[in-house]
């Protein structure tokens, strides 16, 4: 019960913290996001999307763990493989209806047509998966391998590194493109 509960506190202060740094991030950046006409109208999807998708990826390597469906190793691994396509896959398709909404919404609204936000969705969230994918594998099987339950930190740690990848990829869209 001890571990438990030093785990999950352990957690949700790095989720704070996590927290604090992807909104600061965020608002030292205002005068970029305002050149993309729809971003304020997708950053809490794309947001909530990147912990959603990563989150979904860790619950299920974890339970393959302790299943022993899996083992903590990325070689060889097709438990593994099948749910980083899925991921990826996810990632992209929810990544495209979020900036085709936020372009209609824009549309509708403000009457802007600025395909732009389409693309920056597409790329901030392939970008987002190449952050946040290897990190929850890496933390899954080495929270694993070291006596911890994934399920009691994971939660908060994909929830924090979801929102700094996500705001980071946002930004470094918005430069590319």
């Amino acid at each position: 019960m001890h571990k438990d509960f030093r785990e999950i506190f352990y957690g949700e202060l790095v989720s704070l913290t996590g927290g604090i740094v992807a909104g600061t991030m965020l608002a030292s950046a205002t005068n970029q996001i305002m050149l993309v006409p729809g971003l304020f109208i997708l950053l809490p999807g794309f947001l909530e999307m990147r912990g959603s998708i990563s989150g979904s990826m860790s619950a299920r390597l974890s339970s393959g763990l302790f299943l022993k469906i899996t083992k903590p190793q990325a070689r060889n691994n097709r438990f593994l493989r099948e749910n980083v396509i899925a991921a990826v896959i996810l990632a992209f398709v929810v990544s495209l209806v979020l900036g085709l909404v936020s372009f209609a919404f824009s549309y509708y609204f403000f009457g802007i047509t600025n395909a732009k936000i389409i693309y920056v969705a597409i790329v901030a969230g392939l970008l987002s998966n190449i952050i946040e994918i290897p990190l929850t594998i890496m933390a899954n099987f080495w929270l694993f391998r070291h006596g911890h339950d994934p399920n009691n930190i994971m939660g908060p740690y994909i929830t924090t590194i979801g929102d700094i990848a996500s705001v980071a990829s946002i930004l470094i869209a918005i430069v590319i493109l």
